[in-house]
């Protein structure tokens, strides 16, 4: 199913519409899913992805994520998971490129500029950053997180770096003595 699909069926879906009744003030912030290779695009096809939509409102400062499989179901209320500033409103409508084009980018991009990195788990986030994207890690056997942001308009990639996990956070470590 297609992700704008998606967005639709759980936007007419009965808890949402309960949900958005006395919570008005909520908008689509992102669309998050984690695929594991090997596990899920194996024997499923690519829009078969599980997908979980984030919805947040300015208010409170708190986001609110629908599950899509095996049904829709509502999770709590959570504080929103953010750096400083507001998060900005997903405009579905905007996206042009599919989910399946982005994967296409992201897996031509690795065999052109990193070769030798093989690819575990794929964790998608489309997410309004001053344009809509998708923001894509890719986390590799050799312990690499590959971060790729693709325009999710035009298909264009905007960024991608690579840095270890092994390096993430030591320079908030304590000297060993």
């Amino acid at each position: 199913m297609a992700l704008k699909e998606v967005v639709k069926k759980v936007e007419s879906s009965k808890s949402f519409k309960q949900f958005i009744k006395s919570h008005p003030d909520y908008f689509l912030a992102h669309c998050f899913s984690m695929l594991v290779e090997g596990e899920k695009e194996k024997g499923a096809k690519k829009q078969d992805i599980k997908w979980e939509l984030g919805y947040y409102s300015l208010k409170t400062d708190k986001i609110v994520v629908f599950e899509t499989e095996p049904k829709i179901n509502m999770r709590p209320e959570e504080d929103a998971f953010k750096k400083e500033g507001i998060i900005k409103k997903l405009d579905i409508a905007k996206v042009k490129i599919s989910i399946s084009k982005a994967l296409k980018v992201c897996d031509e991009l690795v065999d052109k500029k990193y070769p030798n990195r093989s690819i575990t788990k794929k964790i998608i986030i489309l997410q309004n950053l001053d344009k809509q994207i998708y923001n894509i890690t890719l986390v590799t056997l050799s312990f690499d997180i590959l971060n790729i942001r693709i325009d999710a308009i035009t298909g264009e990639v905007l960024s991608d770096n690579i840095q270890s996990i092994m390096g993430l956070g030591r320079k908030d470590l304590p000297p060993s003595a």
